[in-house]
């Protein structure tokens, strides 16, 4: 309940007129952005975990000053599906068959904070923190799903096409674990305890709307 109150609180700060920018034309903003890049999740089979990733969302955006802007992102990106990096002795209990996980497609919150340090005011620089609800399931009915929130951090820099298009570039991370592929031989079960942690390189446009 306190982190509710806390969260209202703070929106309350957000959305207040007399923390807006009296130099900016428009103190809040809506927009959304689409992103195209590369990834690469951790602890599994070689390349396995190398893909192309997609991430669309919807962001809002609070004019502090000129050059300081904060706000909020929310966004959903595509899963892959990949070998574990399992140890041979767990695998021979397996009979020797890798075993597959399908990471479902994410879905996140994240707090944004932008700058604009330079006289240029179509360069521009931010980072975003938050949440991510990541979802796993395992090419084995013996075996559980699993659901995580797991923590998410973006980080780039982006340039000004015009007042309403934006270009950018940004380094994600979602942090995870190893997957821990535990295998029960009394009762034929196995189970994992993690998602592995997913790295991206973005390209993406965003619109103001």
């Amino acid at each position: 309940m306190k982190k509710i109150h806390l969260l209202f609180a703070l929106l309350c700060v957000y959305l207040h007129p007399s923390y807006a920018c009296s130099d900016c034309d428009m103190p809040l903003s809506w927009g959304f952005s689409g992103s195209l890049g590369l990834t690469h999740y951790d602890s599994v089979y070689n390349n396995d975990g190398q893909s192309v990733m997609g991430r669309l969302s919807l962001n809002t955006q609070y004019n502090l000053s000129s050059f300081f802007a904060l706000g909020i992102d929310a966004g959903i990106q595509n899963g892959n599906t990949m070998r574990l990096d399992i140890p041979q002795s767990t695998l021979d209990e397996l009979g020797g068959e890798p075993v597959s996980i399908l990471v479902k497609p994410m879905i996140d919150i994240l707090v944004t904070a932008q700058i604009t340090p330079f006289e240029d005011e179509r360069i521009f620089g931010f980072l975003k923190g938050g949440v991510a609800y990541r979802q796993a399931q395992v090419d084995r009915n013996e075996v559980n799903d699993l659901s995580q929130i797991s923590p998410e951090l973006q980080a780039g820099i982006g340039y000004k096409l015009n007042d309403n298009l934006t270009l950018h570039i940004e380094y994600q991370q979602v942090f995870g674990g190893n997957p821990d592929y535990q295998v029960d031989s009394l009762t034929e079960t196995a189970r994992i305890t993690n998602i592995p942690t997913q790295q991206a390189v973005l390209l993406g446009l965003s619109i103001l709307i």
